[in-house]
């Protein structure tokens, strides 16, 4: 947004989805649909609206979806940052773990709103919040298109999303997560045998361990990894995840030897 800090995400208000009760009824002439007075018409922004189409809230209060109903509803900047780390010994034995933190910073979950919709694609894959059963849907199992107010009603009462069958991909804090984390980076486990077996062999100290990376993650976010990388890779368009391949979780095994 202008006069904005970097970071700040500009979008639409999500207000679910249109449903049979905002509408009079259908018009088989020009195929369309007339929405009751007092219902925002998001047209201009969604397209072609119907039972099932996205919802936008109306902020100005005009019944008429635009431009001018965004806001700001989220910020990739954190409230704060941080790393700890942790040792101890006992007996032989190390331990040590790495930590860090992230808290306060919103996530543009971008993957959410490229695969819950068709675009010009007849059979894309989408996201299993628009799996069969959740969606709206206005086709009859004989694959007829159902324009029947009663009857859509009750093909969709157990559904809760909207209609994937879109061809504009619409950013509203729907897609704006809590990217708040804690992950436990590394963690160490080792052992040194006692000198009084190493001294036969001349050996000044003989060490095994383990090490685990990428070892924990403890998030709200519903995304693969919230240490997202960002759509254009700059610094003006942070916090954004689209298709980042999530981070590897490695596990090694070493020895320390000295003579």
């Amino acid at each position: 947004a202008k006069g904005g800090a970097v970071g700040q995400m500009f979008g639409y208000r999500s207000d679910g989805r249109y449903e049979v009760d905002d509408f009079t009824g259908y018009n088989e002439a020009n195929n369309r649909w007339s929405l009751k007075e007092g219902v925002a018409d998001a047209s201009g922004v969604v397209g072609n609206i119907r039972p099932g189409s996205m919802k936008l809230k109306d902020l100005d209060g005009d019944d008429l979806i635009s431009v001018e109903d965004r806001e700001i509803i989220g910020d990739a900047n954190p409230v704060h940052t941080g790393g700890f780390t942790l040792n101890t010994t006992f007996y032989g034995f190390d331990l040590a773990a790495a930590f860090n933190w992230s808290y306060g910073n919103d996530i543009y979950n971008a993957n959410k709103i490229e695969f819950s919709h068709t675009g010009k694609y007849q059979y894309r894959n989408m996201i299993t919040t628009m799996e069969p059963g959740n969606r709206w849907t206005n086709l009859r199992e004989d694959g007829t298109i159902s324009n029947d107010p009663a009857e859509l009603a009750a093909m969709n009462a157990h559904t809760t999303m909207w209609s994937p069958y879109t061809s504009r991909m619409i950013f509203s804090d729907w897609a704006v997560e809590d990217g708040s984390f804690l992950r436990l980076n590394t963690l160490t486990l080792g052992y040194t045998l006692p000198k009084s077996l190493l001294n036969k062999a001349r050996i000044e100290s003989l060490r095994f361990y383990v090490t685990g990376y990428n070892v924990a993650l403890w998030t709200n976010y519903s995304g693969y990894d919230p240490e997202v990388s960002t759509i254009r890779r700059t610094n003006l368009s942070p916090g954004v995840d689209y298709s980042a391949y999530p981070r590897s979780r490695q596990l090694v095994f070493g020895v320390n030897l000295n003579f």
